[in-house]
């Protein structure tokens, strides 16, 4: 359905003279992406509003695109897993956020900072099959995926000491970059099983 999608507003694009049929299945695969990441978020918004977690969808959301599109991170095959698995680790995040007691949130949330930001440094970025880049692209990614994990490291560390009624907010940032450092080292995992199981 997503692709049928993609391919009919490409052909409207073809047919308006936007964009030459020769890039066709260039914009088929960004609409895709583009379609499928918007259905996300608006799931997760919406979710969130319904579990009286609005803020918390938007926290979420903000760390993922101002991060994963840089560090990359688990890819799923279909677009229909990659939603569920965005929805799934929504919801365990806002578990996790609520079952965390008040006086430990800071600690976890510190410790989430700092797993995190090794995970960047040392993996950062993941190169997708499917969107393959070249070197300069890579060593472009890697600049940018360890500023950004280190400016969200020194917002929520000012946030913890500035606006400590916020704590709520500052720790789902925190566990929030540890979902994606976590989505980095299970698409390092998979990377490795991969080899081994083809023989």
């Amino acid at each position: 359905m997503l692709h049928k999608l993609a391919e009919d507003i490409s052909f409207y694009l073809i047919i308006n003279k936007i964009i030459d049929i020769e890039d066709r299945d260039i914009y088929i695969y960004g609409l895709e992406l583009l379609i499928s990441t918007l259905f996300t978020s608006i799931s997760i918004l919406i979710l969130g509003f319904f579990t009286g977690e609005w803020v918390s969808g938007v926290a979420y959301l903000s760390v993922y695109i101002f991060l994963k599109s840089y560090t990359g991170g688990y890819h799923a095959k279909h677009y229909y897993e990659c939603y569920i698995y965005s929805i799934l680790v929504f919801i365990v995040l806002i578990i996790i956020k609520n079952i965390t007691l008040l006086n430990c949130q800071p600690i976890i949330g510190l410790f989430s900072l700092f797993f995190s930001t090794i995970i960047v440094f040392k993996f950062a970025p993941v190169v997708n099959k499917n969107n393959p880049k070249t070197k300069e692209e890579v060593a472009k990614n890697k600049k940018i995926a360890r500023r950004r994990i280190l400016l969200l490291g020194i917002i929520v560390v000012l946030g913890y000491i500035v606006k400590a009624e916020l704590m709520d907010l500052w720790f789902m940032l925190a566990i929030t970059e540890l979902s994606i450092a976590y989505s980095i080292l299970k698409q390092k995992f998979l990377e490795r099983r991969e080899p081994s199981e083809r023989t």
